[in-house]
């Protein structure tokens, strides 16, 4: 069965006939919390995903689907009119479209979701030349639907992708005779070698210079920070699109401990612009338990002047900012629009959040420069979707 989900309704009337022919069963849904509810309540085996839907972003219905354990296995093909694609495949998204779509890019699609639905064996490469470190990463990730190929150098590795195929790649980015980077180019350059996608596993910080240099590779998933056996685990089941309930209860276990941090947030710092202090209150209850660092400013103006002082502190650089626009001396619009003059903030990932969710509101907020809006009372998992959306990768 095929969850489509799109509002154009000749679109989706396109991508239906195409989805029968191929022997699917489809549904068809054309909101974001239409799709949430028969994803949950139907299980699919696949969905095509539209981004612009008319109550959310698409990518936050991805993002929800990839949180709840239910239906994270779910492989998701997104299509859009914009191109979010880092974004959508760094959330678990098997593929992305960019519209106007062709006919025969529609069943190229559909064929490969058939392919990974009759797929029963996976197969993970992990390249690390710690032999200790490769043995436990093996003995982590293996299952009964895994098979795990392990590889001590770059060398090891090409010969593998040069002969084999995998649905994984585990890589260490300090091997004995490469870097990780310069396999990585190899891969990137030369057709002779399969390139599956990527989870750069590494025991150090990443520098944005590293993480710029990596996001060359729009493939690869980076996992940040220090060595995580519960948050890799996670991101490959993920990526295989694994059904947990179905993994051994250590590994499940394992799982459940990685979702109660959130890698996303982990360390990113975010402003949260308001004046009432009970909604101060339940935001900050909501992201510093997720690993968010929060900061508070009472008003646009404010606000202001947290991000200048952020510009001469790179440390105290603000990652997202979550703006109220119902607020005295400076209200959220006005803020917002000041933010937007300053270059340094032109990409800066702004949340509107306001009480009143009239027809209107949300294209005034767009129009002042918010990347996204929410209207009050905050649904929880709603919020935390479209902060991990917009939080910059």
């Amino acid at each position: 069965m095929l969850l489509v989900v799109e509002d154009d309704q000749a679109f989706a009337g396109i991508l239906k006939n195409l989805s029968h022919e191929m022997g699917f069963q489809v549904l068809l849904a054309g909101t974001a919390e239409e799709a949430l509810s028969l994803a949950r309540d139907l299980t699919p085996s696949a969905i095509i995903l539209d981004v612009g839907l008319p109550d959310q972003s698409g990518l936050s219905v991805l993002d929800r689907l990839k949180r709840n354990v239910h239906t994270r296995h779910i492989p998701i093909h997104v299509v859009s009119a914009g191109d979010h694609a880092q974004t959508a495949l760094s959330l678990g998204a098997v593929g992305y479209m960019l519209k106007p779509v062709r006919r025969e890019q529609v069943a190229e699609v559909l064929a490969k979701l058939e392919a990974r639905l009759e797929q029963r064996m996976h197969r993970v490469l992990i390249v690390e030349d710690d032999e200790r470190q490769r043995d436990a990463v093996s003995k982590l990730l293996a299952s009964d639907d895994t098979e795990t190929v392990t590889a001590g150098t770059a060398a090891e590795c090409l010969e593998l992708l040069r002969t084999q195929t995998f649905d994984c790649m585990v890589l260490d980015l300090s091997l004995p005779d490469t870097s990780g980077y310069a396999l990585l180019e190899t891969l990137s350059q030369q057709d002779a070698y399969s390139f599956p996608p990527v989870i750069v596993y590494t025991g150090r910080e990443l520098s944005a210079d590293d993480e710029l240099r990596l996001r060359r590779y729009s493939k690869s998933i980076i996992i940040k920070g220090a060595k995580s056996p519960e948050r890799l685990l996670d991101e490959v089941t993920l990526f295989l699109h694994q059904v947990v309930a179905e993994l051994p209860e250590q590994q499940q276990n394992m799982i459940r401990q990685a979702r109660n941090r959130d890698a996303l947030l982990e360390g990113r710092r975010i402003l949260v612009v308001e004046d009432d202090v009970r909604n101060v209150y339940a935001l900050t209850n909501i992201l510093e338990p997720r690993g968010a660092l929060v900061e508070i400013a009472r008003n646009g103006k404010e606000a202001l002047e947290r991000l200048a002082t952020s510009q001469l502190h790179r440390e105290l650089a603000v990652d997202l900012v979550l703006m109220d626009v119902m607020m005295p001396v400076m209200d959220g619009l006005t803020a917002t629009r000041a933010i937007r003059e300053n270059p340094a903030w032109a990409k800066l990932p702004i949340i509107a959040l306001t009480a009143k969710a009239m027809p209107d509101d949300q294209q005034r907020c767009i129009e002042a420069g918010a990347s996204d809006y929410m209207a009050k009372p905050l649904d929880v998992e709603k919020l935390l979707s479209l902060v991990r959306v917009w939080m910059p990768k």
